[in-house]
């Protein structure tokens, strides 16, 4: 397996850690040390080495992970240099696989994302244009889907973003059940229970689109049609196509002209 370098751990590259060393307890991952709780706390609970600077870090590995902030990389690159064969990997949303390799002088650039889920091996994981083996990587985390193309790939990041959405869902319909009466616990396990069902019984019938199952699922269920139509009256997707809107204008806005050398 490639040595992993991670110059930045913030709440979502933790959860990667976590998650390559649940699939691969041999992975060599090194991390910056500074003053970072959550680099001391892996450090604590997995076999991380722990190096004084990015560049000592990119002197030991073959795949740099940077999950930083876009306005922080400025300082970041100019700290560093990499070599021809690493591969550098940005969680940065919204920043073009050009700007990354402009700015850290370096050809080879691929963008990343996944979700919380990674921790578990459980995330959905979208990488732009990679080797083989670093596909292999990242694919321990979860399934993957790769898109050259990256404004697909700045689609896909809003998907998993408003995939997040899908807890506060899940909250709201375990709230009503709890406010019937039902057991906290109860209610939670049925509502997710009904999410995987969705997830499982449409990954069956991948050539069905989704409104016809849903449509077939709601026919055949007494009253089940007219909450259906209670939510096409409200509308009740609006709100999630704006949010997607918004998250994606968020992403796009130019991050390129914000990182200049």
């Amino acid at each position: 397996m490639k040595r992993i370098g991670i110059l930045e751990v913030d709440a979502l590259t933790e959860k990667l850690v976590r998650g390559l060393f649940l699939a691969a307890p041999d992975a060599q991952v090194f991390l910056v040390s500074g003053n970072n709780e959550r680099v001391r706390k892996l450090g604590r609970e997995f076999p991380c080495w722990t190096l004084d600077s990015y560049q000592d870090v990119i002197n030991e590995t073959d795949v740099i992970i940077t999950g930083v902030d876009r306005h922080a990389l400025n300082e970041m690159a100019n700290q560093v240099q990499l070599r021809s064969a690493q591969t550098l990997v940005s969680l940065v949303p919204g920043l073009p696989s050009q700007s990354l390799r402009k700015l850290f002088r370096h050809t080879d650039c691929v963008r990343l994302m996944f979700s919380f889920a990674a921790e578990i091996n459980k995330s959905s994981v979208i990488l732009t244009g990679a080797d083989q083996e670093v596909q292999r990587l990242f694919s321990l985390l979860g399934p993957l889907t790769v898109l050259p193309d990256e404004p697909d790939f700045d689609l896909a990041t809003v998907s998993l973003c408003m995939s997040h959405g899908f807890y506060f869902l899940a909250e709201g319909l375990a709230c009503w059940l709890t406010g019937k009466g039902m057991a906290d616990d109860t209610a939670r396990q049925l509502v997710l229970n009904g999410l995987k069902d969705c997830a499982e019984y449409a990954g069956y019938h991948p050539s069905i689109n989704l409104g016809e199952l849903g449509q077939d699922m709601s026919s055949a269920a007494p009253g089940m049609s007219q909450g259906v139509e209670v939510l096409a009256r409200m509308a009740a997707l609006t709100p999630w196509h704006v949010a997607s809107d918004t998250v994606l204008s968020e992403i796009q806005e130019n991050p390129a002209a914000q990182i200049t050398r």
